[in-house]
């Protein structure tokens, strides 16, 4: 599991942001350490994919390997242990292949997905401007809109269509 080093880096790299409201973000779904890291890349690998092969790839600016990272996500059909794992990674790599890649070239990869894979992947970094307080969410949400609107165009709905966040609700 040399991969498996690879993303618990890659995971600790990704240092929590502060929103205008000071609403701290990072960890939207929660710690992962390797043991989690480990569990996504046994239920990967028993799917016929090398997630954290591709995952590893697209840090070097593979960007067909982060297409079929950005692919994996329909393979969950719930919000457990496993897919918030694989939402964390899909996070962190938002901050840290948005800072690689530059944020527009990343938005634009995961707007040239087919539609269910980007309204996943969406979703998946859309859900920790979920997460704000009830007082700060619609300046967290607003936020993070201005700040990808190619990811988060106009007509974008948090949890349209994906079972895993139930239409919009936080699980």
């Amino acid at each position: 599991m040399p991969h498996l080093a690879f993303l618990v880096f890659c995971v600790a790299v990704c240092v929590s942001r502060a929103q205008p409201t000071g609403y701290q973000t990072g960890m939207p779904f929660g710690p992962v350490g390797p043991k989690e890291v480990a569990q996504l890349e046994t239920f990967a690998n028993a799917q016929g994919t090398d997630l954290m092969g591709d995952l590893k790839l697209a840090y070097e600016k593979d960007e067909a390997a982060l297409g079929r990272v950005f692919a994996f996500s329909l393979k969950f059909t719930k919000l457990d242990r496993r897919a918030k794992t694989y939402g964390q990674l899909i996070y962190s790599s938002f901050l840290n292949l948005g800072e690689r890649f530059g944020l527009e070239r990343y938005t634009q990869i995961v707007a040239a997905q087919p539609k269910d894979v980007r309204q996943r992947i969406r979703d998946f970094i859309y859900f920790d401007a979920t997460l704000a307080p009830a007082n700060e969410r619609a300046t967290v949400e607003a936020a993070a809109r201005a700040g990808a609107p190619t990811l988060f165009p106009s007509d974008y709905v948090f949890g349209a269509d994906n079972p895993l966040f139930r239409s919009g609700k936080r699980n």
